[in-house]
Order: C-alpha cells, then sequence, then structure tokens
C-alpha cells in the first residue's frame, strides 16, 4: 500500500504481473491436460508389450537366476506405470465437488483407513479435533487424498517409529469462517535447501518416489480457495 501511494503506477504493474502469471499457469494446465494422455499411451503400449513378455519368459526359464532378472523387469513396469498414473491425476483438471460437510469426520475415516490397513506401523497417531469446527463446503474425496498423501510422507520420515498428530481449528477468514488442519510428525525432517521446491512437480528426495504427490495436494488446495504451507526442522520433524 505504502508503495502504490508513492508509486501510483506500481499498482498497475503488479496486478499486470498477477493476470500475466495466472493466464501462464492456466496455458500451461491446458497443455498438461492436452498432452498427458497422448504421453501415457505412447508410454504404457510399449510397456505392455515388455510386461507381457518379461512373464511369458519367466514361465519358460528354468535357471532360478533368470526368474529374479524377470520379476525385476515386471515390478519396473509396474512402478512405471504407476508414475504415469500419478502423472495423468497431476494433469487431469480436479472438478471441486463440493458438499456442505465436518473436516472431523473425514479425518477420522482417514484415521481408520490407515490403522485397518497397518500403513503406520510403529507409529502412535494422536488427534487433537476442534470439538466445535463448523461444517464447510469441500470436495470429501480430494481432501481425503490430501490428507493420505501427507499421512505417506509422515510414515516414510519415521521408518524407526514415531509419532503423528492431526489437529484441527477454527480459522477466521476475510470470507468468513473456514478450518485449519495440522499434521505433524517427529521424523527426519526437510533440508532447508529443499524446503523451495518440495511442490515443484517430480521434485522428489526419495530413491523411488515420484515428486507428485505435493504437488497435487496444492493443487486440490488451491481449488479450494485455501493455502497449504510446510515447516520443518531437520531432525525433529515437519
Amino acid at each position: 500500500k505504502i508503495l502504490s501511494a508513492v508509486y501510483p503506477e506500481s499498482k498497475d504493474v503488479f496486478t499486470s504481473l498477477y493476470a500475466l502469471d495466472t493466464k501462464l499457469e492456466k496455458e500451461r494446465a491446458l497443455f498438461l491436460e492436452e498432452m498427458a494422455p497422448v504421453l501415457a499411451h505412447e508410454i504404457r503400449n510399449p510397456l505392455g508389450s515388455i510386461k507381457g513378455a518379461a512373464q511369458y519368459l519367466k514361465s519358460e526359464a528354468i535357471i532360478g537366476e533368470h526368474h529374479k532378472l524377470l520379476d525385476v523387469i515386471v515390478e519396473e513396469v509396474d512402478r512405471l506405470n504407476s508414475v504415469v498414473s500419478q502423472f495423468l491425476d497431476y494433469a487431469k483438471p480436479h472438478v471441486v465437488n463440493l458438499k456442505t460437510q465436518n473436516i472431523n469426520h473425514v479425518i477420522e475415516r482417514v484415521i481408520s483407513l490407515i490403522k485397518t490397513n497397518n500403513m503406520l506401523g510403529n507409529i502412535a497417531v494422536e488427534t487433537d479435533l476442534h470439538p466445535d469446527i463448523p461444517d464447510i463446503a469441500f470436495d470429501g474425496e480430494q481432501i481425503t487424498q490430501v490428507i493420505l498423501n501427507i499421512v505417506f510422507n509422515a510414515v516414510d520420515a519415521m521408518p524407526a517409529g514415531g509419532t503423528l498428530t492431526i489437529r484441527t481449528s477454527k480459522i477466521e477468514s476475510e470470507t468468513g469462517e473456514a478450518v485449519g488442519i495440522s499434521l505433524r510428525d517427529t521424523g527426519k525432517g526437510i533440508k532447508r535447501e529443499d524446503m523451495r521446491n518440495i511442490f515443484k512437480p517430480f521434485f522428489t528426495t526419495k530413491e523411488r518416489g515420484v515428486g507428485l504427490g505435493l504437488a497435487i495436494c496444492q493443487r486440490i488446495i488451491k481449488n479450494h480457495g485455501g493455502h497449504i504451507r510446510v515447516k520443518s526442522i531437520p531432525g525433529q520433524g515437519t
């Protein structure tokens, strides 16, 4: 505001830059939306042939070592197919199906899911869910995906065990009541030099990661009109 008062034209410059950035983001999203299915088709066709050939050779192989090598080929093909699926998920337009509901109920279902499927290992889950959290409109499936993605990251960060704490809170925003969701782990944390890149597509520090989980989370939250932030202390948690 002070800058705009001193240099009135600066407001127009900032507005123009914001409009340009928004336009470029929309064009990039449209390009991805159009190209992703084409690329996926071109990649998956040969992958299917490779997997089929490897499975046939495995059925004919006599030497045990050959079985192991062919298993590696099949596993890597499955991994690449998973990468393609995640890329398609990132590239597709995320239509938000809003429904007024309680975020605490969604979190309770997620916790039940991860416990039932033994995803936590030696990790304890603690919750601090605000008892008077307001019902708000959001896409339950998409927000579940966001929470699960972050939970998976937390689990990966605590291979020897630890504590995952999930909290909800009431927030007074410019548009009225909103809710906050906090997920905290006691894992290894994120290096300072990696923090600026964690939402970039295909950035990952995991040996077999794809780097689309947090990028998808950010897109979903932005489509809901929200914000996602990360704080981390190396050696203490995120």
